[in-house]
């Protein structure tokens, strides 16, 4: 229990404490997220070549010319295509539920978390339980959106009805409200992952449980601070990779060569990101359950 006894005596009140454990944990635990690391690379090379080989047998079998079979080449393509997109949705959940099962066990300082094998089987026990949580997260992400949108849609829409500067400003403030919402349920979501890999429950209990968390400590602020965060580190990982590569290879270099090496180093800073956001919203959770208990046993002792 180092990390989780690490966390508990740097785990200050500031907004930005869980970021920095979402950075440090991950260095001390490099072995298990080499091998969450492993396992997605296994995952996207599988989607990648059923996409190649599979999708171009099927294109490369039928006769385009043959009029007697543009119906059933249209039908195998198009169950070539939900194949591929069912397993690109399979793969990307192992991966997330690897990359939570990978970020509790870091932030509870759990040391039997040191093989593909234990990673493989918190992934099994936690897949459905996370996979729910997700799905439910985008239903309530596309709810929040649309009344962002509808929100702010209303103010011109008012004035041009109304011509009421009171109406614009009543928008505007139901405008602003529902963009704090939409961050707030974002990082609320994220957490609700993390708390489907950590406790046993349904989709709605995790969401509702990491809801209580958040607003015990500082949700506001530290939803605004994560959001921002992982949004800045996901749009400057590709503009860094395509740094890194003019930088690492001489000019001249096979236009081949640059796309792999790129396309590479672009895959490993886009799961570093993932690792980091991960972490930090464990991090985070961690530290609300903590605050958490202390109430509880506060109010049994009261």
């Amino acid at each position: 229990m180092a990390a989780a006894a690490a966390m508990a005596q740097t785990a200050a009140p500031g907004a930005f404490t869980f970021l920095k454990h979402g950075v440090v944990l991950p260095a001390r635990r490099p072995g298990l997220f080499l091998r969450v690391f492993a396992l997605s690379v296994v995952l996207s090379a599988a989607v990648h070549l059923f996409g190649v080989l599979v999708m171009a047998s099927l294109d490369a079998a039928v006769n385009a010319a043959d009029a007697k079979f543009s119906m059933s080449r249209v039908c195998l393509l198009m169950g070539a295509g939900v194949a591929y997109l069912f397993l690109y949705l399979a793969a990307w959940l192992v991966k997330k539920v690897a990359a939570a099962c990978a970020a509790v066990a870091a932030c509870s300082g759990d040391r039997h978390a040191v093989t593909l094998g234990f990673v493989l089987r918190r992934v099994r026990a936690s897949l459905l339980r996370v996979s729910a949580t997700v799905a439910l997260g985008a239903i309530l992400r596309a709810a929040c959106a649309a009344a962002a949108a509808a929100a702010f849609l209303a103010p011109p829409l008012a004035l041009y009805l109304t011509g009421s500067p009171r109406l614009l400003l009543l928008g505007a403030l139901l405008a602003a409200l529902a963009l704090r919402l939409c961050f707030h349920l974002e990082a609320v979501c994220a957490m609700a992952v993390v708390v489907a890999a950590a406790e046993p429950g349904g989709a709605g209990g995790a969401v509702l449980r990491a809801w209580r968390l958040m607003r015990g400590t500082g949700g506001g602020e530290r939803a605004l601070v994560y959001v921002v965060a992982t949004w800045a580190m996901q749009m400057a990982a590709g503009p860094v990779g395509d740094v890194a590569v003019r930088r690492l290879l001489p000019r001249g270099m096979d236009r081949v060569v640059v796309l792999v090496v790129g396309a590479c180093l672009k895959y490993v800073l886009n799961f570093v990101v993932d690792v980091v956001s991960m972490t930090s919203i464990a991090a985070y959770y961690f530290e609300g359950r903590k605050k958490d208990d202390e109430k509880e046993k506060a109010g049994h002792i009261d």
